[in-house]
């Protein structure tokens, strides 16, 4: 786990500000759901099979209680719509968050133990617009950051009696071989076989080449639904790509499944994923009702915006005014005066270390403030303040009473009324 920094947190900004503007101007409304769940709502949701279970939870016990901090969003969006009463009153709800995860990862690059999501939510509707939007989103919020050139990876994990017959067709073709396959292959093959094509060992990577796809066994209904999702997604001028290997890898996924990925980076092109969980809600206690979805972790995406030098420059937040005060007297009126800007409206900051004029000054330029006002001995006597504007090194002296005034016509500001 690791804590963001001042300097860190423009560009966490960015991606939060990304997230929060492109979800709401196509009508999500944001949830912020609990970070501690019942350990039960991922063991019915996610699986007991997954790695996310089985090794990855941060997971508190008292008494009877089991609790887990949330390692993924959907589960938990899911409980709280059941909860807040939509599935009977509104049933279609489109949703996003953005927050903390927690998962017990083995440490490496790109994965932190305290990591943030935004995911979104689409639930109560097999519409396939609304895989094509959730996709969509996903790929204009790479874009919204810079990213170019994004390929939408598609594949259907199927549903019902197609993805019954196709499980049987897995098994048959791995069975002979799953002597040969890591210990972790061999659990998932008796408990949830397409879990094994979910495998990083490249040695069982091999043993998978040739295996059945699920395309091939989706019913007439669920691949309609398949080439509608693609040929929508085309028609927003999207590049798509069938890609049978997506398997995502938690146990509620069903239909369509996707990833967005940047080919320029190569082995490690893929962005983001997600997909449907058509039943999830009916897991939790509710109705049958379908839903769609994906995450982005920001960790990752911040390392892919470095290295596409994406992130450079970026300015941090810095107040308009920079209050200087020459002496005791004048480090009193400023803080009348920064609390007097920002009543106004404007930004405005001053010297704690009792640094001199000049340093004073010197901050103020290096910061990046536009306008710094000075207070000195002179000036007090007077009655007033001198502005000077740091970007056309400018200045002026303005009655005490002007102040706001004059640094609203500075900064091009209208004066209200």
């Amino acid at each position: 786990m690791r804590d963001v920094l001042p300097e860190e947190a423009p560009a966490w900004d960015r991606l939060e500000g990304a997230a929060r503007r492109l979800s709401r101007s196509r009508g999500f409304r944001e949830i912020r759901p609990v970070l501690l769940e019942e350990t039960e709502l991922f063991t019915r949701s996610v699986g007991e099979v997954t790695d996310i279970v089985e090794k990855e939870m941060f997971t508190l016990k008292k008494g009877d209680t089991s609790l887990s901090l949330r390692p993924e969003g959907t589960a938990g969006i899911a409980r709280a719509y059941l909860q807040a009463g939509y599935a009977k009153r509104a049933p279609v709800q489109k949703l996003f968050t953005v927050g903390p995860m927690f998962r017990y990862e083995r440490p490496q690059k790109g994965r932190d133990r305290m990591f943030t999501q935004f995911d979104v939510e689409v639930i109560g509707t097999l519409d396939p617009r609304a895989d094509v939007e959730v996709v969509h989103l996903a790929a204009c919020f790479f874009e919204d950051l810079g990213i170019e050139g994004l390929e939408v990876r598609l594949n259907s994990m199927g549903d019902g009696a197609d993805r019954d017959a196709y499980r049987a067709a897995l098994r048959a073709f791995l069975a002979p071989k799953m002597d040969r396959h890591c210990d972790l292959c061999r659990s998932r093959f008796e408990r949830n076989v397409l879990r094994v094509l979910d495998c990083k060992n490249p040695d069982c990577q091999a043993l998978h080449e040739g295996a059945p796809g699920i395309l091939d066994f989706l019913s007439p209904e669920n691949r309609g639904h398949f080439e509608e999702v693609g040929a929508l997604l085309e028609s927003l001028g999207r590049s798509v790509v069938v890609d049978p290997g997506i398997v995502r890898g938690l146990d509620y996924y069903t239909r369509t499944v996707f990833e967005v990925h940047y080919p320029a980076l190569g082995a490690r092109s893929a962005l983001c994923g997600g997909g449907r969980y058509d039943h999830l809600v009916r897991d939790l206690g509710g109705p049958d009702l379908a839903a769609v979805g994906f995450a982005i972790g920001f960790t990752p995406t911040l390392l892919v915006l470095g290295e596409l030098g994406l992130l450079d420059d970026l300015p941090e937040s810095v107040p308009e005014a920079y209050v200087v005060a020459a002496d005791a007297a004048g480090r009193r009126e400023a803080l009348a005066i920064a609390e007097e800007l920002r009543s106004a409206g404007i930004g405005a900051t001053f010297d704690l270390e009792e640094r001199g004029l000049k340093a004073q000054m010197k901050v103020a330029g290096k910061v990046g403030h536009l306008l710094a006002v000075l207070i000195g001995e002179d000036e007090l006597a007077r009655g007033a303040v001198t502005i000077k504007d740091m970007v056309r090194r400018e200045q002026r002296e303005v009655p005490r009473g002007e102040l706001t005034r004059a640094v609203r016509a500075i900064l091009g500001s209208a004066e209200p009324g």
